[in-house]
């Protein structure tokens, strides 16, 4: 049975995915970045916009040749129907994933720099619920929150760095590309394999309305929030300095924590951590939604609502068990980890797809030529 696909506006497509990748911008990809690229952090975000373009095209300009169809039901039309189960589960464990981790990332801030007597599972599991009420709604209702919290996420943002940016000190950027091109890519790497989020491209495509346009939408979106990503690394970098934004787990968390505007206003960490919360909410109700509705399609069932919440439970469950602390989730994203995993995700999905699409086209090709 064919479940009913409500629409959304491609604006609306563009804030979801913005925020879905700026939240993760803005939590530990400096120290990650910095680490191996050193105060030439802002030029391997730079690379990072090329590398995600790359993955943004790969997902969704083939989700754009069948506009009125998810990924569980091109694949199955390209490789048949049990070889495209196994792609589409690939791609709801890479959501499913995506979700967990993602939601993880938020609640170690909140236990260490505000909650710091609240069970990180407490945290964790209303933000998760929360979202799967909004997934339980549909994709059209996480639309319009994002319209809604679109204006307030940027503004923020906008603040919190503004307060910043006159400390940077230009030194701290200096020598460019003195270690040459190899640490700037290695520093690249990571940025480039969380565009990974863009995965959801799959399962959103045929709800936009102009999904023609998925593509360009997408890499605005992609362009956006790297732009945030340049900033946020020379500022980071730029006032703390190469070492210390690299030994620190949440370098642009410290950085605004440290700023006290005037003796009355203080704490301005609190802006960032408003934007992250908002990109935060809108990145898992998306998640949520798309793997409930996809795991409906393999499934053959009427309607993904009843799947949401159970999905919801397991989602809070893995995220909280999957890394023992913070150090080892910063240990997985390291390249030479969340490189090679993340990549397999695409080897074992997106590739087979994209080689059967291409062996229908031209086959359909020469037979119509042999006509």
């Amino acid at each position: 049975m064919t479940m009913k696909i409500t629409k959304i506006a491609n604006r609306q497509l563009l804030f979801i995915l913005f925020m879905m990748r700026t939240t993760v911008t803005i939590a530990f990809l400096p120290v990650l970045t910095s680490a191996d690229a050193a105060q030439d952090a802002w030029v391997a975000a730079l690379f990072t916009f090329l590398g995600s373009a790359v993955i943004v095209i790969l997902v969704a300009a083939l989700g754009a040749k069948y506009p009125k169809q998810t990924i569980v039901e091109y694949s199955t039309a390209l490789v048949s129907t049990w070889p495209g189960k196994v792609v589409s589960a690939v791609v709801l464990w890479a959501l499913f994933t995506i979700a967990a981790t993602d939601v993880r990332i938020y609640g170690e801030v909140l236990v260490t720099g505000f909650l710091v007597q609240t069970p990180l599972a407490v945290i964790i599991g209303g933000m998760v619920f929360v979202a799967a009420v909004a997934a339980w709604q549909g994709i059209e209702v996480i639309a319009r929150v994002a319209d809604t919290l679109f204006p307030l996420f940027v503004l923020m943002l906008v603040l919190s760095l503004g307060m910043v940016v006159p400390l940077v000190e230009i030194r701290n950027l200096q020598p460019v590309m003195a270690r040459g091109l190899l640490p700037v890519v290695r520093g690249s790497i990571t940025p480039t394999a969380i565009a990974a989020q863009m995965l959801v491209l799959t399962m959103l495509i045929p709800a936009v309305t102009e999904p023609n346009r998925a593509l360009a939408t997408a890499l605005w979106a992609l362009a956006g929030s790297s732009l945030v990503l340049v900033v946020v690394a020379v500022v980071t970098v730029g006032i703390l300095g190469p070492e210390q934004a690299s030994r620190s787990v949440f370098p642009f968390y410290v950085l605004t924590r440290s700023i006290e505007v005037t003796e009355f206003v203080q704490r301005i960490e609190v802006l960032p951590m408003f934007a992250w919360g908002f990109g935060l909410f809108i990145g898992i109700a998306t998640l949520i939604y798309s793997l409930a509705y996809g795991l409906a399609q393999v499934l053959g069932l009427a309607d993904y609502r009843p799947l949401v919440f159970p999905l919801a439970a397991l989602q809070t469950t893995f995220s909280v068990q999957a890394y023992k602390d913070v150090f080892e989730l910063l240990r997985f994203f390291k390249p030479r980890v969340v490189g090679p995993y993340i990549l397999a995700w695409f080897i074992l999905s997106l590739f087979p797809l994209w080689a059967a699409h291409f062996i229908r086209t031209v086959w359909g090709s020469r037979r119509q030529g042999g006509q």
